[in-house]
């Protein structure tokens, strides 16, 4: 493929991306309390100012780094309101970002069409198509983790040693984004080392400035967040967040041991159906001097799920760096397939792919609408003077919608000790089991993602 062929293959990629990925920009609802801490902690950067500590309902979020907040915040100043498009937007842009580094990527270690292919694959995954439309901060730190790959490529692969140190400072601003997990790159690039030039190989990564920037970026934000809470820092995010969460098992138990395997299979789907034919192909060709992207694109979801397999917190999207190096094996392996019509089979394929995503989208953004209605509960709330708690609820997702602060209560017995509560939002299938003394009266209802909520006064 000549430069007038690569250029043109990177805009007709871009440009199907953005229609798959734009075309219901802003209908995602939030609804859970995920979805809403970071565009909250952007309400108050805007509202407050608070650009290193973002703060919901005046306390300080300790347990992830402000960065995507910062986007969101970023997005929405113009405006000056995070609503669901401002919100979604940063990962809509990270999306994009991530099949571009795909692409990039694809090309240096395999080929022009291999990384074309892995770019349409990548938008195609069921993770990159669904939270790309979501306010988490998993997209950005998922492109953060493919631009730190992509200067790894720039050094080992085309010879460029500056860019170890452009590799470091995407490496900590994947920190930045989400915490320890955003060191993942590294732990990456160390395993590629030794698998392919032994025990001495991570020496080849070494690099004074950038580790110093690295060292710099990671230790800014530990001791801003260690200056305003020490005592909560280190026993509610170092001790709970990161360490027991990871390495323990919490209050439900032990997790299923086939639920990592669950996980990173449906994050890549429909293309992880073809996920075993794929590996098979790359484990028969992963000499380093043939295959060096086959080795990378292996070491690279190998380290990803095994690194996010131990931990004992399982989410469905914590697999989602996984996309890209499953999106390069699988082009990788559609390149070597010696079916003359190869190309017109994937792209038949990738069609029925994308149209299906899209109709599924289309249908699930309806289902959305018909189950959430704020609209009365959200009249009677302007008019409460006081505070407003909830029970069993998400409560920032209330306070995203509402417009006012929301505080959660672990039951009735305890918001009923407030002298000041009157007010609380709770499951309507809750109110029957209050406390027999309780004299609590409806003032609206709701829907919010399926589930019903009633406003209630304490009389």
């Amino acid at each position: 493929m000549g430069p007038g062929g690569r250029r043109a293959s990177v805009v007709v990629l871009m440009a199907v991306s953005a229609a798959l990925l734009f075309f219901d920009f802003g209908a995602h609802v939030l609804a859970t309390n995920d979805e809403a801490r970071f565009p909250m902690m952007a309400r108050d950067i805007l509202a407050r100012g608070h650009w290193l500590l973002p703060e919901i309902n005046g306390a300080p979020m300790l347990n992830k780094p402000p960065l995507h907040a910062w986007l969101i915040a970023l997005v929405a100043w113009p405006t000056g309101a995070v609503t669901q498009r401002t919100a979604a937007l940063p990962s809509l842009l990270a999306g994009l970002g991530l099949v571009a580094g795909t692409y990039w990527i694809g090309g240096r270690v395999f080929d022009a069409d291999v990384g074309f292919t892995a770019g349409l694959i990548a938008v195609t995954t069921a993770g990159v198509f669904s939270l790309a439309r979501s306010p988490v901060p998993d997209m950005a730190l998922s492109l953060a983790m493919i631009a730190a790959m992509g200067a790894f490529v720039s050094a080992e692969f085309e010879g460029r040693r500056g860019a170890l140190t452009v590799f470091y400072l995407l490496v900590g601003i994947a920190f930045w984004s989400k915490g320890p997990v955003g060191l993942l790159p590294l732990a990456i690039t160390l395993v590629y080392e030794v698998a392919t030039y032994g025990w001495s190989g991570p020496l080849r990564l070494a690099s004074r400035p950038g580790l110093a920037l690295l060292a710099l970026l990671v230790v800014t934000w530990s001791g801003l967040a260690l200056g305003v809470g020490r005592g909560a820092m280190v026993e509610k995010v170092v001790m709970n967040d990161y360490l027991r969460a990871y390495f323990m098992a919490g209050p439900s138990g032990r997790r299923g041991l086939l639920e990592p395997f669950k996980h990173a299979l449906t994050i890549s789907l429909p293309w992880s159906l073809l996920l075993p034919l794929a590996i098979g192909c790359a484990l028969r060709g992963v000499e380093p001097r043939r295959r060096p992207g086959t080795r990378l694109a292996l070491v690279w979801a190998t380290v990803v799920f095994v690194a996010v397999a131990l931990s004992h917190r399982q989410r469905w999207r914590y697999y989602l760096p996984l996309c890209a190096p499953v999106a390069l094996l699988l082009a990788a392996w559609v390149r070597n397939l010696r079916w003359h019509w190869r190309t017109r089979a994937f792209a038949a394929a990738w069609i029925i792919v994308a149209v299906g995503l899209a109709v599924g989208q289309t249908s699930l953004t309806a289902r959305q609408s018909r189950v959430t209605d704020w609209r009365a509960i959200a009249e009677e709330a302007a008019k409460i003077p006081g505070p407003l708690f909830a029970l069993e609820a998400p409560e920032l997702v209330f306070e995203f919608y509402l417009g006012r602060p929301v505080l959660p209560t672990p039951d009735y017995q305890t918001f009923a000790q407030v002298p000041e509560a009157r007010y609380l939002l709770a499951p309507d299938r809750n109110v029957p089991h209050f406390p027999a003394s309780a004299r609590v009266r409806e003032l609206a209802d709701g829907l919010v993602a399926g589930r019903r909520f009633v406003l209630l006064i304490r009389e």
